[in-house]
């Protein structure tokens, strides 16, 4: 997704950086707390958003998201704090999921994310923060369309075909 280009714009005063701390230097770990790392991102804490599409079919989750709304975003949400909660404190970042689901739900923690940037782009851009959060929803949900495209495409014809012998 163009996540990083949507947070990391000059109008909204964040500065934003891919891929950080992803542990293939000397770091013994080989985990990556950070896809995106936002400097700055609240009283001169960073935020490691690590983000993530989740599957509405993961056989972990597949009974709650018949009963719940965005039930397998939260799932990956919880997920990625297991996994990385402990790697930023050490860091002194904020950990800072982004689930969507592939069909573009969002996890919680998501849209308060955006919220911020949202109300730092309003500020800075003279608009008011919900349209500054629609342009911004809109543009990821553009990117989330794209990606699923790709991903269909990406399938080869006779694969597909293998598939639907197997029906």
């Amino acid at each position: 997704m163009d996540l990083c280009s949507s947070i990391n714009q000059p109008r909204a005063g964040l500065s934003s950086h891919l891929e950080v701390g992803s542990g293939w230097g000397q770091e013994s770990s080989r985990t990556r707390p950070a896809d995106i790392l936002v400097t700055n991102w609240d009283n001169g804490i960073s935020a490691a958003f690590d983000v993530t599409v989740a599957s509405l079919l993961n056989s972990s989750t597949i009974t709650e998201v018949g009963m719940y709304s965005s039930a397998a975003a939260r799932a990956a949400e919880l997920r990625k704090h297991t996994q990385n909660d402990s790697k930023c404190a050490e860091l002194s970042w904020k950990c800072i999921p982004l689930a969507v689901e592939c069909y573009g739900a969002w996890g919680p923690e998501a849209p308060k994310a955006f919220s911020q940037v949202a109300t730092r782009l309003a500020i800075r851009g003279n608009t008011s923060k919900s349209m500054a959060l629609t342009d911004l929803f809109g543009r990821l949900s553009h990117s989330l369309i794209r990606a699923n495209a790709r991903a269909i495409l990406s399938r080869s014809y006779s694969h597909l075909m293998q598939q639907v012998d197997e029906l």
